[in-house]
């Protein structure tokens, strides 16, 4: 059955899901056996993952691919796929158990996909911004934040541009 994206109008067969509209994911894969010249993460069958014992071996190889990944290019150009807002007297009283909470689940959450990070953190008296390279990271951390915290969590997504802005708030 052909499925007509309302993204982009165009009919896509025998597709169990929409295409990506991600900007930054190559439209078609990268030639096996790439590497990130910045940060080191290694491209191989579609997917991205760290190996530092390999890394080591690519680098050294005549005519490896180097690339700048989806990550380390929306860091270079300032343009997160996800901003998490922790908001309230809370946050001023508990910003260090939060913000170890968030380094643990970039670090859970990188072993799996290591094109999900943390760009920016920003802190302010009775709020804490965070700007993200992957919009499930985002999710991810409002979630977890809300689980061990509790307080009131509400997304807003733009999937027009892959986006969501993740609002956490307790008084």
């Amino acid at each position: 059955m052909a499925r007509v994206s309302h993204r982009t109008g165009v009919e896509e067969k025998g597709q169990r899901s929409l295409r990506s509209s991600d900007a930054y994911l190559p439209k078609r894969g990268l030639k096996e056996k790439s590497f990130c010249k910045t940060c080191g993460a290694l491209y191989h069958n579609k997917r991205w993952y760290m190996d530092e014992a390999e890394l080591r071996t690519l680098r050294e190889e005549a005519g490896i691919n180097k690339v700048v990944c989806p990550a380390c290019q929306r860091i270079e150009d300032g343009n997160p796929a996800g901003i998490v807002i922790f908001s309230g007297s809370y946050v001023a009283k508990h910003a260090r158990d939060i913000l170890n909470a968030v380094k643990h689940v970039e670090a859970k959450s990188m072993l799996k996909n290591p094109l999900g990070r943390i760009m920016e953190v920003k802190e302010d008296e009775n709020m804490i911004t965070i700007s993200t390279t992957e919009d499930k990271l985002a999710q991810k951390l409002g979630r977890e934040i809300y689980k061990a915290h509790h307080g009131e969590l509400h997304y807003q997504w733009s999937h027009e541009e892959n986006f969501v802005r993740v609002n956490w708030k307790k008084e």
